[in-house]
């Protein structure tokens, strides 16, 4: 599996792939990684598709430095479950010795929270497992 790169977290405003170019155009919404502070690297995973048409989204676990379009090879580890069903999958890189999402750090972890520090009824973070049958129902929508 892989993600591609489409939003840092030192950028203020959100950015949006043009699938057309393949470039990113800086959009004038805020972006949710930096103003929550959350220090990773958001994106999509590859195999699920690409924006604007139906894809996953994913926020890696990694200090790396990465730049829009990057493409890593990672795993999935866990998913923020949203109730209107766009799920965010938690990812690492695939030599990463993390397996699930309760292998990360407390400092990790509170990071991720961050992201989505309210949650509503049917949504909550869940590891590994969840996350790989989240997937693959995904997969069979898009």
């Amino acid at each position: 599996m892989h993600m591609i790169v489409e939003q840092m977290p030192q950028y203020p405003k959100r950015m949006i792939y043009n699938s057309e170019n393949h470039s990113f155009v800086e959009s004038d919404r805020d972006s949710l990684l930096f103003v929550r502070e959350i220090p990773y690297p958001y994106g999509w995973i590859k195999e699920s598709g690409t924006p604007p048409g139906p894809h996953c989204d994913c926020i890696l676990v990694s200090q790396a430095r990465y730049t829009l379009g990057d493409e890593i090879a990672i795993k999935i580890i866990g998913v923020f479950q949203r109730a209107d069903g766009d799920h965010k999958y938690v990812v690492v890189k695939s030599d990463c010795a993390a397996e699930n999402l309760a292998e990360l750090t407390e400092k990790e972890l509170l990071a991720l929270k961050q992201l989505y520090p309210r949650i509503g009824e049917g949504e909550g973070w869940f590891g590994r497992e969840t996350a790989l049958d989240c997937y693959e129902h995904c997969e069979k929508a898009l």
